[in-house]
């Protein structure tokens, strides 16, 4: 006796509720080719898509779902989460506020819509559709992490968010994630013990996609070494790894003795110049090398960076290729002319979630160079910025790009060219760390609210890990004009 519709479907159900999604699919189609109007079958079938990354065919089979059955809140609220994938967010935003307008307990709907505003930059929205989930599940982890998030990165409320991170780790003591989140918002808070402690559990968190290049080496505990040798590898990008950078020389003596650099290919030339004055070894991870213990680059400020105090080197530790930082001054001192200064300039962030928020708006940037036709403005903008600067050259601001130099690919020229300017001003980036690292004079130009980062400090003009940045604010989120009236930016940027 063959199964019945009913049977198959809850068979369907229990595959992919399993993980065998291929056994689920196989189970939805035979409930389909028997009635085609199964609404159950439709909407799963889409689901499993949206999970394989068939967003377009889950839009689809999740819509004609609810052509059958318009009332269940539940097909709406998963053709939002496909139509954001999709990058469609109005059509998202308006199927979840359709799921909560049939089910106002549905869950789900609250969350998703809520994480949906704060990428919209509503943090407000965000964060009442994200307190009305938690209300209706208490122990929704997820939503208390993200509001904890949100309060503090997004809204500043530093007090709340602490608030939430208590009450989250309450609840979920080893979850990875949550632990990492809380060590990111008190290094935030300038507290690096306790800091650094919770940001250990980022290796155990499956949110932090980060590969070990350790060797397989027991972890550095701080001990002396000598000889015997400490690789010290890099995580994260090329600006994080360059941050953390500014602790090798203080790892280099509690060590005692010889450290192996691991970084990024497209650092090895700059930081074997740099790293030379320590005996350094430099290579590009992954390669084997001969060392007693080891430690990722994050992990250093355990022992190195315990307190405020322990900021004392003034992060200028990069050294350019002298020869070419002289062929770069020599070319732009006889392209600017007597008397103007050659000051760099970066004005995007391609982070994909926070980029946006970091970035100047061409209209605001075209404002701020407006107010200095004395300066010979230098392109630092890694990326196709080809038809920003036809906006620019449009509106009678030239800014050079040097053909020379390609600063995705080549770091080593990029701090060549950085280290031949009067100064730099700039979005938090790759440009920021280079031209700190260097000591080049910058003016950091950053967001308040969302897009901000833990190592830029919620108050103050200058950065602890770069003595030459400085660093000036939003007036609010959002509001990038005006930024340069704050009392000293100007001079601050024209030295």
């Amino acid at each position: 006796m063959s199964e019945s519709v009913a049977q198959l479907l809850t068979s369907a159900v229990q595959r992919h509720q399993a993980g065998d999604l291929a056994g689920a699919r196989e189970g939805y189609t035979e409930v389909l080719r028997r009635n085609p109007r199964q609404a159950d079958a439709l909407h799963l079938l889409g689901v499993l898509q949206d999970q394989q990354g068939a967003h377009e065919q889950a839009v689809d089979m999740i819509s004609r779902a609810i052509a059958i059955n318009p009332a269940e809140a539940g097909f709406h609220g998963n053709l939002g989460t496909a139509l954001v994938a999709l990058q469609r967010v109005a059509e998202a935003e308006a199927a979840y506020r359709r799921s909560i307008a049939l089910d106002p307990e549905y869950v789900d709907g609250y969350y998703n819509l809520g994480n949906l505003l704060r990428s919209s930059g509503d943090a407000a929205a965000a964060r009442r559709h994200l307190e009305v989930a938690l209300s209706l599940q208490p122990d929704h982890l997820q939503a208390r992490n993200n509001l904890a998030m949100l309060l503090w990165e997004d809204m500043g409320d530093t007090a709340a968010a602490e608030q939430q991170f208590r009450l989250l780790l309450e609840a979920a003591p080893t979850w990875a994630t949550a632990r990492m989140n809380y060590g990111v918002f008190r290094l935030g808070q300038g507290d690096y013990a306790a800091g650094w402690r919770e940001y250990e559990w980022r290796w155990q968190s499956e949110a932090y996609q980060e590969h070990d290049w350790g060797m397989g080496l027991p972890r550095w505990d701080g001990r002396t070494l000598g000889d015997a040798g400490l690789l010290v590898w890099g995580e994260q990008g090329v600006g994080d790894q360059i941050l953390y950078g500014t602790m090798l020389a203080d790892a280099q003596r509690r060590s005692g003795g010889r450290i192996v650099v691991a970084v990024d290919p497209r650092l090895v030339r700059l930081f074997s110049r740099s790293l030379a004055p320590l005996g350094a070894e430099v290579v590009s991870r992954g390669t084997p090398v001969t060392a007693a213990m080891q430690i990722p680059f994050g992990s250093l400020g355990a022992f190195l960076r315990q307190s405020a105090e322990d900021f004392t080197s003034g992060g200028a530790y990069l050294r350019a290729d002298p020869d070419a930082r002289q062929d770069f001054a020599s070319a732009y001192r006889e392209l600017a002319g007597q008397g103007r200064q050659l000051i760099g300039l970066s004005w995007r962030s391609h982070n994909k979630t926070i980029g946006p928020s970091k970035s100047i708006p061409l209209p605001e940037l075209l404002r701020i160079l407006k107010r200095y036709p004395e300066v010979q403005w230098i392109n630092l903008q890694y990326g196709d910025v080809g038809e920003d600067l036809a906006t620019l050259r449009a509106h009678g601001i030239a800014i050079h790009t040097d053909p020379a130099i390609d600063s995705l690919a080549d770091m080593d020229g990029f701090a060549a060219q950085i280290a031949a300017l009067d100064s730099v001003l700039t979005v938090s980036n790759t440009t920021v760390h280079v031209a700190g690292a260097l000591g080049v004079p910058t003016l950091l130009l950053l967001p308040r609210g969302r897009g901000r980062l833990w190592y830029w400090p919620d108050e103050g003009k200058v950065s602890r890990w770069y003595g030459t940045v400085s660093i000036v604010r939003q007036s609010s989120p959002d509001r990038w004009d005006g930024i340069l009236d704050a009392p000293g930016a100007a001079a601050q940027l024209m030295g």
